[in-house]
This record gives structure tokens, C-alpha cells and sequence, in this order.
């Protein structure tokens, strides 16, 4: 996996912000959602996003979120 040198810690931490406020705006909490500490503490450090286990409930919203998405971006389904 190649890391962007760019991205430091303070994006990364931007970034979750950010993802966190486009799911609740599509009504979807990802309660474990957050900057991963192994991924950071590697050397070199890799910037990765836990994203967490979800319930069934929150899997359908994903689903029907980006499977809308996907609609309106004129893709379609098989």
C-alpha cells in the first residue's frame, strides 16, 4: 500500500470528520468510525480509517445510500 506523504495526521483527522458528518447527513452512524491507531503507530505510519462493525439496520442504509448514489450518477444495476 502506497501512502500519500502529503496527508498528515491533522487530515486524516479532518477526513473522518468529514465522512462522519456525510453519513449522519444520510442518516447512517458508524459508531466505531475513527483514525486507526495501529495504522498510525506503523513505520512508516499508514493513514488509515477504522470504519467498524455495523447491525444489520445500518448495512441497509449503506445499501440504499449507495445504491442511489450509483442511480444518480447514472449507473445502474446489473
Amino acid at each position: 500500500m502506497v501512502e500519500n506523504p502529503a496527508v498528515s495526521l491533522r487530515d486524516l483527522h479532518l477526513m473522518v470528520l468529514e465522512l462522519k458528518k456525510a453519513l449522519c447527513d444520510a442518516g447512517i452512524v458508524l459508531p466505531s468510525l475513527g483514525v486507526d491507531p495501529v495504522g498510525i503507530s506503523n513505520e512508516p505510519p499508514m493513514h488509515l480509517v477504522e470504519l467498524g462493525r455495523v447491525n444489520l439496520e445500518t448495512a441497509r442504509k449503506l445499501i440504499a445510500v449507495l445504491a442511489q448514489q450509483g442511480r444518480d450518477e447514472g449507473g445502474g444495476e446489473d
